[in-house]
């Protein structure tokens, strides 16, 4: 298996947007049909433009097989989130390309980038409903800071720092 890591490249945007939403609507069934969410609506200004936004992918010959991304933390939840921030979000690999250690490389890609850019403070949410999920977060850094009910799902708040402070 011969696998290629990369910061999102212009060709792929559309493939990017499909396979976000595609992964979107596995995780969260109920939430098909809903209404496109605001950065795939905006795809290029949170992930590109956006000097607090990175989206990495990972590709098998043509095939896209995982995607992992960040962009500007918006302070929606209630939760001591440093200005500057930035929010993990879309990561996703194939199932058939799970248990491979490519959404740790994904990360650690993704870690190097916040790194380069100055980015100190990385927050996420989770769901205990997703298998190990909490696990998995843990083992790249993240604590968590928060859990809370909230109207559909019970959710876990999360954070690291990238080099010293959080």
């Amino acid at each position: 298996m011969s696998l290629n890591y990369e910061i999102l490249q212009p060709a792929d945007y559309a493939t990017a947007i499909e396979f976000s939403l595609a992964s979107r609507v596995l995780l969260f069934p109920e939430l098909y049909g809903a209404k496109t969410p605001q950065d795939i609506e905006h795809f290029e200004q949170y992930y590109i433009s956006s000097p607090l936004g990175c989206f990495i992918t990972v590709k098998e010959g043509e095939k896209l097989v995982g995607v992992i991304a960040y962009r500007a933390y918006d302070h929606r939840f209630d939760l001591n989130i440093p200005q500057g921030a930035v929010e993990v979000v879309k990561l996703f690999v194939l199932p058939e390309y799970r248990r491979r250690g490519i959404a740790t490389k994904l990360c650690q890609m993704l870690f190097a980038q916040a790194q380069q850019k100055g980015i100190r403070h990385l927050y996420l949410h989770t769901h205990p409903f997703l298998p190990a999920a909490e696990q998995f977060w843990r083992l790249q850094g993240f604590e968590v800071i928060k859990r809370e009910q909230l109207t559909m799902y019970d959710t876990i708040h999360m954070a690291r720092s990238v080099g010293d402070g959080f």
